[in-house]
């Protein structure tokens, strides 16, 4: 009997079944890994460890408002490699991780910019991605988008609840931001054709505002990339220091019964 755990109270499982949770898991590379498979390739063969993630609320609820979003990663290693001649392998160990509700921020966060500085760097740019991305990565909506964290987490009156370490790198971030959503909008403008120019205007004006209100928010200029030159560094080392796992010995703890299929 499969079921969705994530869907389903462990109190109402009946005990006459055997009861498979099924997770979708994604390849997990260290920041070396990272640097050696340059790839897509590289990034999908010969791989052993693999990560999923799962939202909470300390109030139990799975789902809540940002400032009470938390969320738990999972990092398994498998025995063997994947592909391998059989399509299930016995994971060794596997690895947890929880974030609270500024690290999920910061998580997510550094995501966005790696999403973004990923589609500008390709060699053939996908147009549908790369304006996804930004229609989402500069929305100025009240409960959505990036400055929905930003408003949570570095506004003057909810600063002082989180840790100032957590709070400045949340704010570096938010830098690395602009300047990828920057980056994105001079490839997007390079590379669209003349029936796109209004759209493309729009999404300027919804990036220059949303540098505004961050400016107001984190008392800094937080100039838009249009308006100033300036090197994109990497912002991997941020993923990696709220993660909370080490880049060398990621898991700890054996399973016996657990396989990545």
């Amino acid at each position: 009997m499969i079921q969705d755990s994530g869907k389903v109270n462990p109190k109402d499982l009946d005990s006459k079944y055997a009861y498979i949770q099924v997770t979708h898991v994604i390849p997990f590379f260290d920041e070396k890994e990272l640097q050696e498979r340059k790839t897509e390739f590289e990034r999908s063969h010969n791989i052993r460890r693999f990560m999923f993630e799962m939202p909470f609320t300390q109030t139990g609820k799975r789902q809540g408002g940002v400032e009470e979003q938390c969320k738990r990663r999972t990092i398994l290693t498998a025995i063997h490699c994947f592909p391998y001649v059989k399509k299930r392998i016995p994971v060794m160990y596997q690895h947890h991780t929880d974030l609270n509700p500024i690290e999920v921020a910061i998580d997510e966060m550094s995501k966005k910019v790696a999403e973004l500085r990923q589609l500008c760097s390709s060699a053939e740019v996908d147009m549908i991605k790369l304006q996804l991305k930004l229609q989402g990565s500069v929305s100025v909506q009240v409960n959505a988008g990036p400055l929905a964290y930003a408003r949570a987490f570095l506004d003057d009156t909810n600063t002082k609840r989180y840790p100032d370490n957590k709070v400045k790198l949340l704010k570096e971030v938010f830098r690395q931001f602009v300047e990828a959503c920057g980056q994105a909008l001079a490839v997007n403008e390079r590379l669209i054709k003349e029936d796109q120019l209004e759209y493309q205007e729009e999404m300027k004006a919804n990036y220059r505002e949303m540098t505004k209100e961050l400016s107001e928010i984190m008392h800094e200029q937080i100039c838009p990339l249009e308006e100033k030159t300036s090197v994109l560094p990497n912002s991997l080392h941020i993923f990696n220091a709220i993660s909370g796992t080490p880049t060398s010995t990621l898991v700890h703890g054996m399973t016996s019964s657990s396989s990545v299929v």
